[in-house]
C-alpha cells in the first residue's frame, strides 16, 4: 500500500499515517526516514495502546511517557515493557509503500 510520497518525508522526520488494516479500518504507522532507509511502525504504544507521537529525537507515548527509538521501535523507558510493532517498508517510484 502506498503509504505516502517520498518527497513528503524528509531525513530524520517522522510522519504519521492511516493505512488500510487487513480486517477492514486502518491502522496507525509511523514512518520515519533515517541515513539507513525508511522504519515503520505501528503508532499505538505497547503499554496501554495510546499513539506516540516524535518528540526531539524520540517517539513518545502522551498517556504514560514511554519512549521509544524511532528508528527500531525499541523501548527506550517505560512503563512500556515491549518495542513497537515493527512493519516492512520499502521507497519505489516516488513513494514509501508499507
Amino acid at each position: 500500500m502506498r503509504a505516502l510520497e517520498s518527497a513528503d518525508l524528509e531525513l530524520g522526520k517522522t510522519k504519521v499515517v492511516d493505512a488500510p488494516a487487513p480486517n477492514g479500518g486502518t491502522v496507525g504507522i509511523v514512518l520515519t526516514r533515517t541515513s539507513a532507509g525508511i522504519t515503520a511502525l505501528r503508532v499505538n504504544c505497547t503499554h496501554q495502546g495510546f499513539p506516540v507521537g516524535r518528540v526531539g529525537a524520540v517517539l513518545e507515548c502522551e498517556l504514560h511517557g514511554s519512549r521509544f527509538n524511532p528508528e527500531t521501535g525499541a523501548v527506550i523507558n517505560g512503563p512500556a515493557a515491549r518495542p513497537l510493532t515493527r512493519y516492512d517498508a520499502r521507497e519505489t517510484n516516488g513513494g514509501i509503500y508499507v
